[in-house]
């Protein structure tokens, strides 16, 4: 009787402390200035999450492609799908992520090696990943 009564005192207490401990989230988005080396850090996992997910759908509609191998219907599907202006602007945005998340990821294994951590070098280096990810997308789009 007393071991229960002692239990039940303990979880009374800790509910009034629970209750009282009403706290913000810290830290919290709202709080901090975005700064280019985390949106960067940010847009680098995203584009590998997105490129894993493509490259998902693309081994998938490999594998569905085996079913139809030398039919006509592969040819007019993949001959609509290909000159679709649609799928033509998916492929630059792909090319555009996996460009990005490769030079990015270079600029990440510098980091790794404790070359170039102080902020102007920081800021240089993601203007620099930027600025070659719309040249190349550009001249790719351009050709």
């Amino acid at each position: 009787m007393f071991c229960w009564s002692l239990l039940n005192t303990v979880k009374i207490i800790s509910k009034i402390n629970m209750k009282q401990r009403i706290r913000p989230l810290s830290p919290h988005l709202t709080i901090y200035k975005p700064q280019a080396t985390s949106l960067l850090s940010i847009f680098h996992r995203v584009a590998g999450s997105l490129l894993g997910f493509i490259l998902i759908v693309i081994f998938l509609a490999f594998n569905l492609n085996v079913l139809f191998i030398g039919s006509s219907f592969q040819y007019c599907f993949y001959f609509d799908l290909f000159t679709a202006m649609p799928f033509l602007f998916v492929s630059y945005f792909f090319l555009g992520a996996m460009f990005y998340h490769v030079s990015n990821g270079i600029r990440h294994l510098s980091w790794d090696l404790a070359l170039g951590l102080d902020i102007k070098n920081l800021n240089t280096t993601g203007l620099i990943v930027l600025t070659l990810v719309f040249c190349v997308i550009s001249a790719i789009i351009l050709i």
